[in-house]
């Protein structure tokens, strides 16, 4: 029966491609020994626990594909007109300092690129240009992003554990492209796109042999700032400007699905999926030191 549960999660995760991946609530906990040194897991109330099996490193690839962020226009923390779509890519290693095997302090470092799809309308287009239907593009170039979080495992009971994690991502990439109604372009010069998202969340998992399967919530907000700048996109006739608005997150809650694979406790491979604040996968693999 257990391998049926552990399949079926797995398959649920891994086929649901819909800001911040939550991660295994019980990362920290997940992996005992390093590559290079046999340890175990460090207990508190040991009084004989030496610094060595306390303190550990882990390194790895974090890719994190959010599909559509559902972003709005932020009309002065009033709801403005919603975005299609809005896309962050993110590619960056991934570190994490480890205390007592209950505790991670965790950065990325990487590069994010950004794509915007949206109504002409919506965007705050104005003009005689402004017609609905017509689609707006705008993208950014791949540019260097980071974040840094902390998690912690709060309770563990057998095979079952409860944890928490916070973190904070920001990246400012150049606008290299705004196109309308696919047929004009323009190229910006000294036109940025400020992102920046928080979150904190919480969640459960259970671990079946290597898979440890995992629920969580979450709360997040992100923000997309462009400073208002007024572009001519289209010189056509009707010619079409629009108004780049600072953007914000529609929806703060959202859940999300994980797994996690260990081998040899000094390994793991994490696949998630997040939705509905956004539809997003995640996928993280990791050794141990």
């Amino acid at each position: 029966m257990k391998r049926l549960i552990a399949l079926g999660l797995t398959l649920l995760t891994c086929g649901a491609a819909y800001a911040l991946p939550l991660g295994n609530p019980s990362e920290a906990s997940l992996m005992c020994d390093g590559l290079f040194c046999e340890g175990r897991c460090a207990d508190f109330c040991d009084p004989c626990v030496d610094w060595c099996d306390a303190l550990s490193f882990r390194m790895g690839f974090y890719g994190d594909y959010v599909f559509n962020r559902h972003m709005e226009i932020d009309n002065n923390h009033n709801k403005g007109n919603d975005i299609e779509h809005f896309e962050i890519y993110t590619n960056a290693g991934y570190l994490a300092f480890n205390a007592w095997d209950r505790i991670d302090i965790f950065a990325t470092l990487g590069a994010s690129n950004i794509r915007l799809e949206t109504n002409s309308v919506s965007l705050a287009g104005y003009g005689s240009g402004a017609i609905a239907g017509d689609r707006f593009v705008l993208e950014t170039e791949t540019h260097f992003s980071w974040s840094v979080g902390a998690r912690g495992t709060l309770y563990e009971c057998g095979c079952c554990s409860f944890g928490i994690e916070g973190q904070y991502f920001y990246t400012k990439p150049d606008i290299t492209r705004m196109t309308s109604r696919a047929i004009d372009s323009v190229y910006p010069d000294n036109l940025d796109m400020k992102y920046h998202e928080w979150q904190v969340g919480i969640g459960i998992s259970y671990r079946i042999w290597n898979l440890v399967p995992y629920f969580g919530a979450k709360w997040s907000g992100a923000h997309a700032e462009m400073g208002d700048a007024v572009v001519v996109v289209s010189s056509v006739t009707p010619v079409f400007n629009t108004l780049l608005s600072d953007l914000e997150n529609r929806f703060n809650g959202g859940y999300v699905l994980g797994v996690s694979l260990v081998d040899c406790e000094k390994a793991s491979l994490t696949v998630e999926a997040r939705f509905p604040d956004e539809k997003a996968v995640y996928v993280n693999g990791q050794f141990r030191f």
